[in-house]
């Protein structure tokens, strides 16, 4: 046993409808057993929410047989100051995790840290004081939360006559009807005595057979709201998991890092899983959790903080959001305005930036960006709480659209690329998705279960992108791990390829003696020299397609020109100087002549600087007219390779042959002699065995 509340069923993700279908759509708790109905009915997460001594705890007690005060001071005081938990059967066999919030105004910040992963409110009014302030507070912060659905129960019924309970009820209804919870059912019951339970709990179970599916979420996570040690087991977390899966022996991360620590986070084992007190192989999204961690110490973890699996985003300073304002506020938000953001269970201070309008009004909504004075784990999707920093009280709310933005203002740009991101089609989020990440791919699975797409099922996604391939959108180019694919954004690979092309051409017109530019050159040219694997793509398909050639000497478009015989016939009488004045087989006894210019004779005998002389014959090796045998020596192709077939054909007839045999054989000094010999041991055409050359393989 794990310690009392460590688990229960229950409770939504970030936004309405997050799933515990994590990395992927494979949920245990899908795979329950047909013929046992109460395993197939979804386990959910009741929040209780009301003013401080309404009867909150008692009823709780009353409905579940179980106390959820466990702090010594809350017994001497008879009221809640922290999460309660318990579980609740109804009827119907479906589990109820209930979470119990202190009601006192000072508790808010506890009370949104319960709220937050519950799928349904039971909103607790006592007859005797009908609708009072935290009530109200309270059922905006669940409204805030797009907490669909919920029931009131109005208490103490013992304690008041039939005619002021009724008013009471009428309070009750008047002020749920200026809220989207206009149709919930009332139920007047008494803790004490029992009357109207059966009621309520026949409210609830109808209540929470319509509570909506939670959409998939592509995220394994839990906000920590509890955390202790027990002799013999370890540390313990608690909280409500909103996505994904845990089992015993995962790996997970504590996010963001702990006080006094720097990094990404801690990552740490689960040394086994609980629900509700029981020992479990896996926990499910929307359950009530407690993992036993071990690699952790109890002071090294702490509420407001994130068990993550395979974090797919990390902590942030920035967000941007869509932010409401509460009608009720007295003033409008300006520009820039600092506050306290309540998200998951942690509470944040922050900086509000109204990113599309100078001043928002009560009860308008508009787009903003949250600038967090500590790191925040926050997901597209996410709703927080937004609460004034003196007097502290609840202002306004909203969601998370974009967790890694950048800093800016106001602008058409942002404005369309936030709703799109908001409010856009699935083909239309991984679009932007493509583009932002480009020149880098995403893989097909990665696009498939960004978080950016929660909104959208895993069919709508997969659709979508098949759209956008068909289209030429998106790119498939190349494989990653696993047998997955890259792919890029179809538009600016598209652009890099153009940009390239334009680059190689202007290249050899510019330079027709030279056409050539490595990928280095290109990538300095089109990305200011960062790592781009979309370049690489983009050269590829240019050479599949004709348009660029690839050789040892880099790239240069199909259209270049040859060396140009410029300037009078400059390049051919230059290459001549390379040529000796008869036929490579016509030296003395048909030996091939080994003498060649320098660059230096070569660049005298037609009048051309050396400078420019080597930068014609630079180019005369990449056209593969020159080539050079040492650092000052070079040949034409077919006087090389008359020379080379020479000596090779001696070597082979006397088994091997020395430097001072090679240079005799051509009638030629050693320097000439020694650069044809190393010529062909950098060919691998022979081996140097002490100060003789044998031919490592047949010439053919």
């Amino acid at each position: 046993m794990m310690g009392p509340g460590a688990a229960r069923p229950g409770g939504t993700g970030p936004a309405r409808g997050h799933s515990g279908q994590a990395a992927h759509r494979g949920d245990p708790a899908r795979r329950a057993q047909p013929e046992l109905r109460v395993q197939m009915l979804r386990p959910l997460t009741l929040g209780t929410a009301g003013h401080i001594d309404h009867g909150k705890t008692t009823l709780v007690k009353a409905l579940t047989g179980r106390d959820t005060d466990r702090l010594k001071e809350e017994k001497e005081r008879g009221i809640s100051i922290e999460l309660g938990f318990a579980e609740l059967v109804l009827p119907s066999g479906r589990r109820l995790s209930v979470v119990d919030v202190p009601g006192h105004e000072r508790f808010v910040k506890t009370m949104v840290a319960g709220a937050t992963g519950i799928d349904l409110f039971l909103l607790v009014v006592a007859a005797d004081d009908g609708v009072m302030p935290q009530t109200r507070e309270h059922l905006r912060i669940i409204e805030l939360l797009d907490v669909p659905l919920g029931v009131v129960a109005l208490t103490k019924i013992d304690m008041v006559d039939r005619e002021l309970a009724e008013l009471a009820r009428t309070d009750v209804e008047e002020f749920l009807a200026s809220t989207r919870y206009a149709h919930s059912p009332v139920v007047m019951v008494s803790a004490v005595t029992g009357e109207g339970l059966p009621e309520l709990l026949a409210a609830l179970e109808e209540v929470g057979g319509k509570v909506p599916e939670r959409a998939a979420y592509p995220a394994t996570r839990m906000p920590v709201d509890r955390v202790f040690s027990l002799k013999g087991i370890g540390t313990v977390v608690t909280g409500t998991l909103w996505s994904g899966s845990v089992t015993a022996e995962d790996s997970v991360t504590i996010l963001p890092a702990g006080r006094g620590r720097s990094g990404a986070g801690r990552e740490v084992r689960v040394r086994s899983v609980q629900v509700h007190d029981k020992d479990v192989l896996a926990a499910v999204g929307g359950q009530r959790v407690a993992l036993n961690l071990t690699g952790v110490d109890r002071d090294e973890v702490r509420r407001g903080q994130w068990v993550v699996k395979d974090p797919v985003i990390g902590p942030t300073y920035l967000a941007d959001v869509r932010l409401q304002l509460l009608s009720d506020v007295a003033e409008p938000l300006p520009r820039v305005s600092r506050a306290r953001a309540d998200h998951g269970t942690a509470e944040l201070l922050v900086k509000v930036v109204l990113t599309d309008c100078e001043t928002l009004a009560p009860g308008d909504t508009c787009y903003a960006q949250l600038r967090f004075e500590e790191p925040a784990l926050v997901y597209p999707g996410d709703h927080f709480i937004l609460r004034s920093l003196t007097p502290v009280t609840t202002i306004g709310g909203g969601r998370v659209i974009d967790p890694a933005p950048r800093k800016h203002g106001t602008g058409v740009k942002w404005r369309e690329r936030l709703r799109a991101l908001e409010e856009g089609r699935p083909e239309e989020v991984a679009r932007i998705l493509l583009e932002e990440a480009f020149p880098f791919p995403f893989t097909r699975r990665g696009l498939e279960n960004s978080p950016y797409l929660w909104r959208s099922s895993p069919e709508e996604i997969e659709a979508a992108l098949d759209r956008l391939l068909k289209t030429g959108e998106a790119v498939v180019a190349g494989q990653a791990s696993g047998g997955d694919v890259k792919i890029f954004a179809g538009s600016k690979l598209q652009v890099l390829r153009e940009a390239a092309l334009a680059a190689l051409k202007t290249r050899a017109e510019s330079n027709p003696l030279d056409p050539y530019l490595t990928v280095g050159d290109l990538r300095r040219e089109l990305t200011k020299g960062k790592d781009s694997p979309a370049l690489e793509v983009a050269l590829e398909e240019l050479q599949r397609t004709g348009e660029v050639l690839r050789s040892e000497h880099g790239l240069r478009c199909k259209a270049a020109l040859a060396v140009a015989d410029a300037g009078g016939g400059v390049v051919e009488r230059l290459l001549k100087e390379f040529s000796p004045a008869v036929s490579p087989e016509g030296g003395a006894g048909g030996v091939p002549r080994a003498e060649t210019a320098s660059v230096s004779q070569a660049a005298a005998a037609v009048g051309l600087e050396v400078r420019e002389a080597q930068k014609i014959v630079d180019a005369l090796v990449k056209q593969g007219r020159l080539v050079r045998v040492s650092e000052d020596l070079y040949y034409p192709p077919t006087r090389l390779e008359a020379l080379v077939g020479f000596l090779a054909a001696r070597m082979e007839a006397a088994g091997q042959l020395t430097l001072a045999e090679a240079r005799d054989l051509l009638g030629t000094s050693r320097k000439y002699a020694q650069a044809l010999l190393e010529h062909m041991d950098s060919e691998g055409l022979t081996l140097r065995v002490g100060d003789a050359r044998r031919l490592r393989r047949r010439r053919r």
